[in-house]
């Protein structure tokens, strides 16, 4: 039986990986856009027929972004690897093959023009280099991570470390691997041809990037969970943390009261309505030992947390209806706008904060006012709570919390 050396690629199968590639590269650009400027496509309080469209397509691409992200990636790979596939056809000295099929996918029966032999031997050179590379920053990264964290006294990092370590010796002999395919007396390229068929085919450039790639972003992420996980299991340790705001809800100890809070319904008064005088709510609350200043922070649950309300340095427990027009008129860190929901949007829950504060918070913050912001817990672990900054923070800035809580609509 005559040995055959298959033909990787011609130009039909090029082809096809480019219009995947345009296809699904149109498909992730116009979800990337309509994402931009989801504001324009939901601008206004009542919806249009060409309005409900763009929702419409806005979820489908969303959907479709399942698909066409690996299919794009796949695509854009696949078009690389025939491209320089069919380029060292070319160097040589082969015919370009329109269509594979024509010659029975062997490359023996592939016209040829002149002969050449291991062209690309230095490629495993250049491959098991990257993977010496890579290897060495996943190393670096895991001493890193070892260092930082048993210094901090998680002894359990060491467990993890000896795993990533043997994990990441995959880049190490993949780098040997490609390092014996430099062997001429062994090895042959893909484009060329063996009729002894006693040397087996060097991998090519763009397969042992494409693995590279692929292995590294996974290792990547591995690391990543590593570090985000014993990061939790410090905070779980030493500071706090809840799922959800629910959760942190629970854990509240000040009370909060409100005159323009009524059966669980907010005050007009309150309101930037037609109907209201935008005054910041009547507020009391508990006297926390040891508080040097209070933060109150309200926001709009039902609307990804809208902040209506960020006073960052009350110094009393009684704050009279409308202090944003009164005593606090000019301090820049009193910054109050009333409920105003869309017409026709249901009931909003408005949630007030109080956090009793030790000092002054050890983490910068960009403090967003008047839309979507950080949820109130959020803003308790990652930038009030936080009394010293490092490697992780450390945390008992917050004495004491509470909230109170109503919905209002138009």
């Amino acid at each position: 039986m005559a040995w055959i050396k298959p033909i990787r690629y011609d130009k039909k199968t090029r082809k096809n990986w480019l219009i995947r590639l345009i296809i699904s590269g149109s498909v992730n650009l116009l979800f990337i856009l309509m994402y931009f400027f989801d504001s324009i496509i939901l601008a206004g309080e009542n919806s249009s027929s060409s309005e409900d469209f763009l929702l419409v397509l806005f979820a489908f691409l969303a959907g479709a972004m399942y698909f066409s992200v690996p299919v794009f990636v796949i695509s854009l790979l696949k078009f690389i690897d025939s491209s320089m596939y069919l380029r060292r056809l070319k160097k040589n000295y082969f015919e370009i093959p329109k269509d594979k099929k024509l010659y029975e996918h062997d490359l023996n029966k592939l016209p040829r023009t002149n002969q050449a032999e291991n062209m690309y031997a230095k490629d495993s050179l250049v491959g098991g280099l990257l993977y010496i590379l890579a290897y060495a920053g996943f190393v670096a990264a895991d001493i890193y991570y070892v260092i930082k964290w048993t210094r901090l006294g998680e002894t359990d990092a060491i467990v993890l470390f000896v795993f990533m370590i043997i994990v990441h010796l995959f880049f190490l002999i993949f780098a040997l691997y490609l390092f014996r395919q430099k062997d001429t007396t062994k090895y042959v390229d893909d484009v060329d041809l063996d009729a002894s068929s006693t040397r087996k085919t060097r991998m090519s450039i763009t397969r042992s990037i494409t693995i590279l790639v692929i292995t590294s972003i996974i290792s990547v992420m591995g690391v990543t969970t590593v570090f985000t996980m014993t990061k939790y299991i410090y905070v779980s340790r030493y500071g706090h943390y809840d799922k959800t705001l629910d959760g942190f809800k629970e854990k509240a100890t000040m009370n909060i009261n409100s005159e323009d809070l009524q059966n669980g319904v907010w005050s007009d008064r309150i309101s930037n309505t037609e109907k209201g005088e935008n005054l910041s709510p009547e507020l009391s609350f508990d006297k926390v030992e040891g508080a040097e200043y209070y933060f109150i922070y309200m926001v709009d649950e039902s609307a990804n947390y809208w902040v209506h309300w960020v006073a960052s340095d009350v110094r009393e427990e009684e704050l009279g209806t409308g202090a944003n027009v009164k005593q606090y008129k000019n301090d820049p860190g009193f910054k109050y706008v009333g409920p105003y929901p869309p017409e026709g949007s249901g009931k909003h829950t408005y949630t007030i904060f109080v956090y009793a504060m030790k000092g002054t918070p050890d983490r910068d913050m960009e403090l967003e006012f008047d839309e979507k912001s950080f949820s109130p817990d959020y803003m308790y672990y990652d930038y009030l709570n936080i009394s010293k900054s490092g490697n992780p923070n450390e945390y008992g800035n917050v004495i004491a919390y509470g909230y109170i809580s109503g919905t209002y609509s138009r």
